[in-house]
């Protein structure tokens, strides 16, 4: 009796070690990603924007990201992503990280730093399986100009929005700005010669925005075609061209309306609504000539009717659509719908950008220094 009992725990033990070791590879996949949101596939640690003016009022504007992939099976790798830039006034961009393989400007729908990096990366659970790695820091730089405005005073201003994501979270969000003698911040601290913003964490769309002043002694350098225009925030039409397009949409839609009304009003469609309950067979058609009418069985004829045979459009019983999607952030691996971006410079338009990878088949080129002619020599 004795014997059974120890063996029954030598067995149980035995159990339980095997059930730990199976756990392990499922312990070590789990990410620690505190503020993502239910369906987020990527998850971002750190978030550091600095920016290093020059004296004609330009920036050499640095992006320094950990990027961590929480979730996806072994399709849903991320191997680059789209950052979106203040305007299209940039005419270089230089890769700081051995994780990027190509670095290029794309204005696809809008200004963009294109990130395709040297190797694909996996949800951690799928990495654990293949050997691959869940989690890349990758920086690089951009000079942007069309970033200030000038005052009547002689002073400039400074506002600019950092790319926000509206499908993933950011743990912590800092932006740098070096400062010098009079400039004048709404900023949250200081780290020698930057002024600095502390964000923290950032959820889905939330955004971040800085200020800076500069005195006239440092903005009587700045070049004047370095300034914002119009071009970089304006849509290109005026408020009466804006008016006239959308008048025509309207038009267009009552059009279309009324025609399908007057269709469906030549050609009545008759819908069943019997419910589940009710038997189309429990009810006569009655017509006297000009309209067709049905009542119960055990009703009396209308009237001036007469029995008929049901309309021949006529379908019995009830209909039921259903319709699909789900706000999830997976991708269909027909495009790119991982995570977006998107940044300001002032009122500017704001470019989206998206991360993406065997769900958009993008392919790695060489690594190098992109230099770009300015944005009056663009095509």
């Amino acid at each position: 009796m004795k014997t059974n009992i120890l063996r029954r725990l030598a067995l149980l033990c035995a159990v339980l070690a095997c059930s730990a070791l199976l756990a392990l590879p499922a312990a070590a996949a789990q990410v620690d990603a505190p503020y993502a949101e239910s369906g987020d596939m990527d998850y971002i640690r750190s978030y550091i924007v600095t920016v290093d003016p020059r004296e004609d009022g330009s920036a050499d504007i640095t992006y320094d990201i950990d990027w961590q992939v929480i979730d996806g099976d072994k399709t849903d790798y991320l191997s680059w992503v789209k950052i979106g830039l203040a305007n299209a006034s940039v005419d270089e961009l230089t890769p700081l990280t051995d994780t990027i393989a190509d670095l290029q400007y794309s204005n696809e729908g809008g200004s963009y730093a294109k990130v395709v990096f040297a190797q694909r990366y996996y949800s951690p659970e799928v990495a654990a399986e293949n050997g691959g790695e869940s989690s890349v820091h990758f920086a690089f730089s951009v000079h942007q100009s069309h970033l200030f405005t000038k005052n009547d005073d002689g002073t400039a201003n400074f506002a600019f929005m950092p790319g926000w994501f509206d499908d993933l979270s950011i743990e912590n969000m800092q932006v740098r700005w070096r400062g010098y003698d009079g400039f004048v911040a709404d900023n949250t601290g200081t780290d020698g010669d930057y002024l600095t913003w502390d964000f923290g964490a950032m959820k889905h769309g939330q955004q971040a925005i800085v200020h800076v002043t500069v005195p006239v002694t440092n903005a009587a350098a700045f070049a004047p075609d370095a300034a914002m225009t119009t071009d970089d925030y304006d849509s290109g039409m005026t408020t009466d061209e804006i008016i006239g397009v959308l008048a025509t949409v309207i038009i267009i839609l009552l059009a279309v309306a009324i025609i399908i009304i007057a269709v469906a009003a030549q050609s009545p469609d008759w819908g069943g609504g019997f419910g589940s309950d009710i038997d189309p067979d429990d009810w006569f058609w009655y017509t006297n000539g000009v309209h067709t009418i049905r009542r119960a069985r055990t009703a009396p004829p209308p009237a001036g009717y007469h029995r008929t045979d049901p309309p021949a459009n006529f379908r019995a019983g009830g209909g039921k659509t259903r319709g699909g999607g789900t706000g999830r952030n997976h991708s269909n691996h027909s495009g790119c719908a991982s995570s977006c971006a998107c940044a300001c410079a002032s009122s500017c338009a704001c470019a989206c950008a998206c991360a993406g990878g065997g769900r958009a088949g993008c392919s790695v080129k060489d690594f190098y220094t992109v230099k770009l002619p300015k944005k009056e020599e663009l095509p």
